[in-house]
């Protein structure tokens, strides 16, 4: 049989035509990772990412190699046969410099139809050895959300079509391997290195997709929201800028709870009438995992603004009524900042204009910048999701870049979103 295979082969290729060997030829399909990141593939029933296209009449169709015998059209009158349960959708994590393969069988699967029912089937046919076909290799280079992998690297989970990356390979049966992955662009230490259409430097080598990162994505868990303010008496209204508003109140922080991630802080002062009590709250919602100590009883001035956009971006300072020594700020920064640097003396935040990294998803391409934290000499550069401190004086103070990035284009509402926060932390 293998003689039989072999003179097939010698003949089809003198001869230059397509035709149908007697015994399909296996081919094996691998995966490499050439990069310096993991890249995730759809593993769901073996996929490993990988799609067989044949070319028909100038068009690529894709076909189901790996389809269930039960769908042959041979087989579909048989009613004892049934396909096994698809199981629980995959992920498979192929590290750096790794490989994974799997086979096809040489058997191109075609529609086809049975005098058993109206729906359609598949018909098989043996590749031609000398035949182009494309394989298209789909991947992710960030890490599913929520994704644990076990030690074959397989995780429950979906790829999400939105971040994922394409390629291409040609190959013919009779190449016997056909071997692909992510290809690494050209080398480059700045984006002026890179000369094609939309891409960056990330990594030292120019792409237009978006290499691996550990950025957070800003989502229901991790997010940072301040509410509009609870006002019954203790803040002032009074317009900022065009559009907005803001909220001025100086009295006792009373209270300081936590519901769940949100942190709700209540304040009073005394009314203009004898025993009027006047009271105001004001609600931040915190990234996941992130708590910030209040302490309650001080006399606190607060200042809460409101852009009055449709989507409205806020912000919270709290400062200490008798020092003016900053307490609390947060900031949710969509299009631009709400807190100044004079609100913020003796600090200042600034963003970076060189992008250390992106994400794709369905508002386009989001590309990610350090925000740097200024106060008491020192400066703090943190990338988005990172922590660090800074000594001003007497207290040291905590900061947090919750995000910080910019659509290049998008149809979305919210083009730029750079929040942060910090709070002073301890007085020696």
């Amino acid at each position: 049989m293998r003689f039989l295979s072999v003179t097939f082969l010698m003949m089809a290729v003198i001869s230059g035509c397509r035709c149908s060997p007697p015994t399909p030829q296996p081919v094996t399909l691998r995966v490499i990772n050439t990069t310096r990141s993991p890249i995730y593939v759809d593993g769901s029933g073996g996929k490993l990412g990988l799609k067989i296209q044949r070319d028909v009449g100038g068009q690529l169709f894709a076909f189901d190699d790996l389809a269930c015998e039960c769908r042959f059209c041979t087989n579909v009158c048989n009613t004892s046969c049934t396909c096994p349960d698809a199981g629980l959708p995959l992920v498979r994590r192929i590290d750096p410099g790794a490989t994974a393969e799997r086979e096809w069988n040489g058997v191109v699967q075609t529609t086809g139809y049975s005098n058993c029912g109206t729906d359609s089937c598949l018909d098989q046919q043996n590749a031609p050895l000398n035949e182009p076909f494309t394989l298209e290799l789909c991947f992710n280079v960030q890490r599913p959300q929520g994704a644990r992998f076990d030690d074959a690297g397989v995780a429950e989970g979906v790829i999400p079509i939105l971040n994922s990356t394409c390629t291409t390979r040609q190959f013919a049966p009779q190449d016997l391997v056909v071997e692909i992955g992510p290809t690494r662009g050209s080398a480059c230490t700045s984006n002026a290195d890179c000369k094609g259409t939309g891409e960056l430097c990330f990594d030292n080598a120019c792409t237009t997709g978006c290499p691996a990162n550990e950025f957070p994505q800003l989502g229901s868990e991790w997010v940072l929201l301040v509410a509009s303010v609870d006002n019954m008496g203790f803040f002032e209204q009074s317009a900022r800028g065009t559009d907005g508003k803001q909220f001025v109140g100086t009295g006792t922080l009373t209270s300081a709870v936590y519901q769940s991630s949100s942190l709700l802080m209540s304040f009073s002062r005394p009314g203009t009438v004898p025993g009027e009590v006047l009271t105001g709250r004001v609600q931040v919602k915190l990234p996941a995992g992130v708590g910030v100590p209040i302490t309650t009883g001080n006399i606190v001035k607060v200042l809460v603004t409101d852009d009055g956009a449709d989507v409205p971006s806020r912000a919270v300072l709290i400062e200490d009524a008798t020092t003016s020594e900053v307490l609390f700020a947060a900031d949710m920064a969509q299009g631009v900042r709400a807190l100044t640097d004079m609100e913020l003396a003796p600090f200042s935040i600034s963003s970076g204009s060189t992008a250390v990294g992106c994400t794709q998803d369905g508002c386009g391409r989001k590309l990610f910048f350090p925000l740097t934290f200024t106060g008491g000499g020192g400066s703090l550069e943190l990338v988005p999701g990172q922590q660090g401190d800074l000594t001003v004086g007497a207290a040291r103070y905590h900061f947090l870049n919750v995000s910080s990035g910019r659509y290049e284009t998008t149809t979305c509402d919210i083009s730029d979103q750079r929040p942060w926060l910090f709070w002073k932390v301890t007085t020696p």
